[in-house]
């Protein structure tokens, strides 16, 4: 397997070779008597590839501390955690900052004293 930045993706991507050439291999294989034809596939199974596995364009090299990254990230238990943490404080202070109807679940307006929901007319605890 072989990791390539695709600036079309923009991300670091699995990478393939180019298609064969069919017409390439019959008009050697016509031509050439089959010698071409081996000669053909011997430089393109040589070739490293070089194509993007989503979009198929060419893809840049990656330096080796990005490639080793990318190959051996796994986020971190403690990370996980952190990150479960962190979107729990910002989904209670939403719902502190702002109310919502209990029966349609649109947003309340700010302003103090609403009783009834503007929207479906619920009463507002």
């Amino acid at each position: 397997m072989a990791f390539k930045y695709c600036p079309n993706c923009k991300m670091n991507v699995l990478t393939v070779r180019e298609d064969i050439d069919i017409c390439l291999i019959i008009i050697l294989g016509i031509f050439t008597a089959g010698i071409g034809v081996l000669i053909y596939l011997a430089i393109y199974y040589e070739k490293e590839p070089n194509r993007c596995v989503h979009c198929k364009s060419i893809c840049q090299p990656i330096s080796n501390i990005q490639n080793d990254s990318v190959l051996n990230s796994k986020p971190s238990q403690i990370n996980k955690y952190q990150e479960a943490e962190n979107y729990v404080e910002k989904n209670a202070q939403i719902a502190v900052e702002s109310k919502f109807c209990s029966n349609c679940g649109v947003k309340i307006g700010e302003r103090e004293g609403l009783k009834f929901c503007a929207f479906c007319g619920t009463k507002i605890n």
